[in-house]
């Protein structure tokens, strides 16, 4: 990143010369992160024109969505259908996107805290083709027994109302598509941004929670792993009674309006920095 804004930087000291400036189109709002946006004024424009989520998603209207199949396993083309049946805000919905490789012990520990909480749950989970399924135990054997996918559409997801909260690795689109859909999240960062992310959701935005590691090793030699009981317990915090979840519900659906109002076309801050943006190339 560091070299990413040099290289834009060294591009804006040539602009200057001729009166341009560089400008950086970034995927956030005004109202959400301020001081970031502020923080290399002079260096660079940075321009929010987000949530770049689809505007259907975030409009007061209802349109229906249509959700596509992708996989072969039949149990994922239900699980709409499924999330239907389900009580309001009752699903935990897991997904560590698609880069991402979890231990085959950190799994273990995500389906047993997914099971003893009593919860159902959605889990996006790709199949490892060298491991047959017969071999990952009888603790993993049961928590397949719940709705588990290999792909799912996220937006869909998310915005359904059968979902309660969700199990992320908080990367930038799945945090950002969770506030502006306000869903309530469970950090559960693997690397790069998403630890700052984890961090900025619960000290400062606070509609979720993040993990703490209790245990440096697997014992496969795959690094750190969080326990059953830690995750058991922030799924706990954000779907219980409690003050903890009381507050993230509420500033989730605080940041959804706020999500909602940035791209309104009546002067929402995103809708009115990417229109000044078009209209200054095009003039």
């Amino acid at each position: 990143m560091k070299n990413q804004i040099e290289v834009l930087s060294s591009s804006n000291r040539e602009e200057d010369r001729t009166g341009t400036t560089t400008k950086v189109l970034v995927n956030t709002f005004d109202a959400l992160e301020p001081e970031a946006l502020k923080a290399l004024e002079g260096k660079l424009d940075l321009v929010g024109v987000g949530p770049l989520v689809p505007s259907s998603f975030l409009s007061v209207t209802q349109y229906p969505i249509t959700t596509f199949n992708t996989t072969t396993n039949s149990a994922s083309g239900d699980y709409m259908t499924w999330l239907d049946s389900q009580p309001t805000s009752s699903i935990v919905y897991v997904s560590f996107g698609t880069i991402a490789e979890v231990s085959r012990r950190q799994k273990e520990e995500v389906g047993k805290a997914l099971v003893s909480s009593g919860r159902p749950f959605l889990w996006t989970l790709r199949k490892e083709a060298e491991k047959a399924e017969e071999e990952e135990g009888a603790e993993v054997a049961r928590w397949r027994e719940e709705m588990e996918v290999e792909w799912c559409s996220q937006v869909d997801v998310l915005s359904h109302g059968a979902v309660g909260c969700f199990l992320t690795h908080c990367g930038w689109n799945s945090t950002l598509e969770s506030m502006c859909l306000g869903v309530p999240t469970v950090g559960f960062p693997q690397f790069s941004d998403q630890e700052t992310n984890a961090k900025l959701v619960e000290d400062v935005w606070r509609t979720g929670v993040r993990v703490t590691i209790v245990s440096e090793n697997d014992g496969g030699g795959g690094g750190a792993v969080v326990e059953e009981g830690e995750i058991r317990r922030c799924l706990d915090l954000v779907m219980g009674d409690g003050e903890v979840g009381e507050e993230v519900r509420r500033n989730a659906r605080k940041w959804k309006e706020l999500a909602r109002s940035a791209v309104g076309e009546e002067g929402g801050t995103s809708y009115v920095n990417l229109k000044a943006f078009v209209d200054e190339i095009t003039s």
